[in-house]
């Protein structure tokens, strides 16, 4: 006689968690209904609604609370529920899709409720708080500088249409002579041979040439263009010297690791718009906070750097390994397979700004000197250049991983002990070939 089978049911992990569905006008919550008889209620977004949303989750002794990552809605009822002591879980929205047809609000607190209950969501990693501030400086002043690259193709565009030739014949139009240059125009100078004085001694093409590339029509459209683009970068530089100083007093507010003076860069500190003595400040407070240089690593500059540390800080404890901490930054290799054969079809795409800095950095080293930037050429030989990017991004996260979590500094191997490995390789396997034709390999005399 056949013996019946228990039916297996999922266990309640969170017996005392609730779940949020967040919106920009109102929030909807649900807890268990064995805990209250409204189990779902609705709260506004105002402040004194926040608390009382967090007051009644207290009341009713609720631990874990689960809410989607809806746009920036979420962040004052998660900075609201993380002080008052709950354990926010902020999810991917991807894991809480509910079933066609089944769509509301309320559907959706109880679906995050229920799945959070059965311990089936997992919160996404968020720093700490100081490091949050530090996070949101950063991200301000990319933005600026992405902003001010704009004013670069505005000033462009508005030479072209003046058929000023002045970007053909210098390679940056904001270095010292480009500005200099283009804040002579603005101020009323018209002739190419005055204009063309103005040359830095370190420009390849001669003052003839510089003179020849500022014939222009000067119409006063295009100089209008021109004078407001040229005001509007003036304007976004200062603005990115505030966020310098505000991230340097950030950096200097953080807990430190190491007292100890930073180490010699073994490489230029090379950072756009900043002073030697600034670079030497920021990789000196970047030292203390982390405990260890990363800019010891080859292909990691220092603003490289200075994202990640405000992206995911020193502490890396939420990875258990470096492949939790390498697929976070989306530089892990695909898992869609099944049969032993990848699943067709692009995988999800994660925008993680800590991983495209890597990638950036991984990028850069086609052209380094090290074993990286070896093992980054050998790569290119044999995938293509964007597999290749990932591949490097992910050897980076591994050292930063270990030497975050080790407190150990990075050493150089050096091309020789890259190369030494590749010919140990090579040679491994074609004694492997030899021996399926049963013959050896003998060394020559």
């Amino acid at each position: 006689m056949a013996r019946k089978s228990k039916k297996r049911r999922l266990e309640i992990i969170h017996s005392h968690c609730a779940g949020i569905d967040v919106g920009s006008q109102e929030h909807w919550v649900a807890v268990d209904p064995d805990q209250d008889d409204e189990a779902v209620r609705k709260f506004t977004t105002f402040s004194d609604d926040l608390y009382a949303l967090a007051d009644w989750l207290k009341s009713l002794n609720v631990k874990v609370v689960a809410m989607e990552a809806t746009g920036v809605y979420w962040i004052p009822l998660y900075e609201v529920l993380d002080a008052r002591g709950f354990k926010v879980n902020l999810v991917n929205a991807r894991a809480t899709r509910q079933v066609s047809g089944r769509k509301s609000d309320v559907l959706d607190c109880q679906w995050i409720w229920q799945l959070m209950s059965h311990g089936l969501l997992r919160g996404a990693f968020r720093p700490a708080n100081e490091v949050c501030g530090l996070r949101s400086l950063v991200r301000q002043r990319a933005t600026k500088v992405q902003e001010q690259a704009r004013c670069v193709l505005h000033m462009q565009k508005a030479l072209t249409q003046m058929n000023v030739q002045l970007d053909n014949v210098i390679s940056d139009l904001t270095g010292k002579t480009g500005l200099a240059i283009l804040r002579s125009i603005v101020a009323g100078e018209r002739d190419p041979l005055q204009l063309a004085k103005l040359r830095d001694k370190r420009i390849r093409a001669d003052e003839a040439t510089v003179a020849r590339s500022l014939y222009g029509n000067w119409r006063k459209e295009h100089l209008f263009a021109l004078t407001q683009a040229l005001a509007h970068y003036d304007f976004e530089s200062a603005q990115i010297r505030e966020c310098d100083q505000a991230i340097s007093h950030s950096l200097l507010e953080l807990p430190t690791l190491s007292q100890q003076e930073a180490p010699t860069p073994n490489k230029p500190l090379r950072s756009p718009q900043r002073t030697r003595a600034e670079q030497t400040a920021l990789h000196q407070a970047l030292y203390a906070v982390l405990g260890v240089d990363l800019t010891a690593v080859p292909t990691l500059g220092i603003e490289t750097v200075l994202v990640i540390t405000s992206e995911i800080g020193p502490d890396l404890s939420r990875f258990p390994s470096s492949g939790h901490f390498c697929s976070w930054l989306g530089s892990a290799p695909p898992t869609r397979i099944s049969g032993g054969k990848p699943l067709p079809g692009k995988t999800p795409k994660i925008f993680n700004r800590a991983g495209q800095a890597l990638r950036q950095a991984a990028a850069n080293a086609r052209n380094s000197d090290s074993f990286i930037g070896a093992a980054h050429r050998a790569r290119l030989a044999r995938m293509d250049t964007a597999k290749a990017i990932k591949a490097t991004a992910h050897q980076l996260a591994r050292l930063i991983y270990a030497m975050l979590t080790k407190g150990q500094a990075y050493v150089e191997q050096g091309i020789e002990v890259f190369e030494a490995r590749r010919q140990d390789r090579q040679l491994r396997a074609l004694q492997r070939k030899a021996a399926k034709f049963g013959l050896a390999l003998v060394e020559a005399a």
